[in-house]
């Protein structure tokens, strides 16, 4: 869970404070019950990563879970001033609305040389539900996946894996799970009550543009255990080798060619997208 610095700025129902004042009423759903969303988005050199993806889904869970939003070009607004201002080289940016109205801009930054990391996960003693009404949404409900992560780190690794109801590997607490094994891809499918991350769809996008075979759907614990490669996603973090699970090498247990080129496509995707989007006044981009 990323916290701001108490002296950071936060965009606060259409109003800038400090970190420090920022606050929701004791009687918001958000706080009482965890009804409320969010979207985590990263920040590369002042831009903010995927913002309209971001945006998008973060409105499609709004209206799931009967939260009220800002404009989106208020909230488009917040977060690149945040992001040209206040974090600028590399940083996190989170946008939370409540139930109860209170809608929140903030974020900060991180140490560059933690995007494209090589990673460990373990798996967790717990499952997760694909029929739980949360299963693929973005909530303020998050105590499950912040567990998780106590756990993982408790036990050395930077990451914890889940597998759902029907044993399946899932998800991670805080990044989508890919196996590569003779050169096809392999990652759960939505239906297994995974988040559908914006960066794994840009995985997706870039393994195919790789001319590799990828199957989503029934992602075995087996898969993994037998990985020639792995990888995880994020959207602050990006793509990460994951060259450690349970203690042991995945595969020659450091960062292999497939995720290497995946890694590498993805950035040229990102770099088209940055080249024509159109700003927000409607000029070309330059």
């Amino acid at each position: 869970m990323r916290l701001p610095d108490d002296n950071a700025p936060v965009w606060l129902d259409g109003l800038w404070t400090g970190a420090h004042h920022a606050g929701v009423r004791l009687t918001d759903p958000g706080l009482l019950a965890g009804i409320g969303v969010y979207e985590t988005l990263g920040v590369r050199a002042g831009d903010v990563l995927e913002l309209d993806p971001h945006l998008a889904r973060l409105a499609r869970a709004a209206e799931r879970f009967d939260v009220p939003l800002p404009r989106a070009d208020a909230l488009r607004d917040a977060a690149g001033r945040l992001a040209t201002e206040w974090i600028g080289d590399f940083g996190w940016i989170k946008i939370v609305a409540t139930r109860g109205g209170t809608c929140a801009v903030f974020g900060g930054r991180l140490d560059r040389d933690a995007a494209g990391r090589p990673a460990s996960a373990v798996l967790l003693r717990w499952r997760r539900s694909r029929r739980d009404p949360l299963a693929g949404w973005k909530t303020l409900n998050y105590a499950p996946f912040a567990l998780g992560l106590e756990e993982a780190r408790a036990r050395g690794a930077d990451e914890g894996l889940w597998c759902n109801d029907r044993g399946h590997l899932a998800e991670g607490c805080a990044s989508s799970l890919f196996v590569v094994r003779q050169r096809k891809l392999y990652t759960a499918s939505v239906a297994d009550g995974i988040l559908p991350g914006i960066t794994r769809d840009l995985a997706l996008r870039a393994a195919r543009g790789s001319g590799l075979v990828v199957h989503e759907g029934k992602l075995r614990l087996k898969r993994l255990e037998r990985a020639d490669e792995a990888f995880l996603t994020s959207s602050v973090l990006g793509l990460r080798p994951l060259v450690r699970f349970e203690g042991r090498p995945v595969g020659a247990g450091e960062p292999g060619p497939v995720t290497g080129a995946i890694a590498a496509e993805l950035e040229r995707i990102r770099a088209g997208s940055e080249r024509s989007r159109v700003p927000a006044d409607g000029s070309p981009a330059g």
